[in-house]
């Protein structure tokens, strides 16, 4: 007896055969967790040079496009000459930019830094004093507080940091290198990426179109495409951002003539980069070290760090970033907080232009349904306008 299987039904073979093994692999990806998880990090770790190369190759690619096209355009070489010399041209710059950055800034910050180490003692034994002034004169009962410190074994923990101490910098001395090892193989596959983005991303195109029918495909190249635009107005927008935002710490931390501005207006700066609670991180240190310097000063700059905080939401963010990524702000504390409890700080960081995508798409989806009924709207905060209205009947 011979079977006959028409287009439908090999579709719909394909279609259930397809539902089951999606479904065993979520079961068994639950069901082995740890194992996944360990499994994925070990990879991550793997190819971690790679992923490094794809982003330095991301965000040196318009760079390389302005050299390519606009400073070399009417030199008399062939394109692969041109590509090959802007793409060395932007890594250099790069490279350039980033050493003469902490050139600049890395003795002002080990100057910072060793200053603090050596008044450290000092700064303790004044705040030591300040305790007890303020103990003394509030009449606080030190019974409980001395409980609580004996209960901790002080002495037991000191002694496991410094029995740990040795085999924790050797663990940090491989880490460092190993880390090094990463950025140079990292900026190698940037170049071979940069040299060969065209070449990459058809034979991308190549395996999406052989493997998904064509309005799969399809979608999915418009998916990369609205990836890239929001990942790259956020990460330009939001870096300028929190290079005026550092700066402007700085300016006012001078003003005020609070001590260490430059080591905290770097990390001011650099945690900025974390939406919504990047300048309330970078605060935690700052407000640490000048509470034990001079409580009053570490209070001007907390109320300091939330005004320009403030500054940072309602003015300076809005007028750089504009509103490319379309989110709402409860969206983006949703996505900073989903990031940063999935993936940590990197999850904080790279949690809303992800969700930016995820919500331009849903956008576009519901677009598509509310056209097939054929209904209109123009934007969420708009009401939907039905294609008729029923008549009122008066009686």
């Amino acid at each position: 007896m011979n079977f006959h299987f028409d287009d439908a039904m090999k579709k719909k073979v394909l279609t259930y055969v397809s539902v089951a093994l999606i479904t065993i692999l979520l079961f068994f990806s639950f069901y082995k967790m740890s194992s996944l998880k360990s499994f994925l990090s070990g990879l991550v770790g793997l190819i971690s040079p790679f992923i490094l190369g794809g982003a330095i190759a991301f965000l040196l690619n318009k760079p390389m496009i302005y050299i390519e096209t606009r400073l070399m355009g009417s030199w008399k070489l062939k394109n692969a000459h041109k590509r090959t010399i802007a793409a060395i041209c932007a890594l250099i710059l790069a490279i350039a930019a980033v050493t003469l950055f902490f050139w600049l800034l890395i003795p002002q910050l080990l100057s910072s830094i060793f200053s603090l180490v050596d008044s450290f003692p000092s700064y303790l034994d004044n705040f030591q004093r300040y305790l007890d002034h303020l103990i003394a004169e509030n009449h606080i009962d030190l019974t409980e507080i001395e409980k609580l410190f004996g209960d901790l074994d002080i002495f037991q923990r000191l002694t496991n940091v410094v029995t740990n101490a040795l085999p924790e910098m050797i663990r940090m001395s491989y880490s460092f290198m190993s880390t090094l090892l990463n950025i140079v193989l990292g900026i190698m596959s940037a170049l071979y990426i940069m040299l060969d983005k065209e070449k990459l991303c058809r034979h991308v195109r190549i395996a999406v179109y052989a493997i998904f029918p064509q309005e799969a495909a399809d979608y999915l190249v418009h998916v990369s495409d609205v990836a890239v635009a929001i990942f790259n107005n956020f990460i330009i927008g939001k870096a300028i951002d929190s290079l005026i935002i550092g700066a402007l710490c700085y300016v006012g931390m001078t003003f005020l003539q609070l001590p260490y501005a430059i080591l905290l207006s770097v990390i001011v700066g650099i945690t900025n980069m974390i939406p919504v609670f990047g300048p309330f991180i970078g605060a935690v240190p700052g407000v640490f070290i000048l509470m034990i310097i001079h409580p009053v000063d570490a209070v001007y700059f907390a109320v300091f760090i939330l005004v320009l905080q403030q500054f940072d939401g309602n003015v300076l963010g809005p007028l750089i970033l504009g509103d490319k990524l379309g989110l709402p702000s409860l969206w983006i504390l949703f996505a900073v907080c989903v990031g940063g409890g999935v993936f940590g700080i990197i999850g904080m960081f790279i949690g809303v232009p992800v969700f930016a995508v995820l919500y331009t798409l849903l956008k576009e989806f519901f677009a598509y349904r509310l056209k097939q009924k054929n209904l209109q709207f123009a934007d969420f905060n708009d009401p939907v306008t039905l294609p008729f209205h029923k008549k009122e009947t008066h009686s």
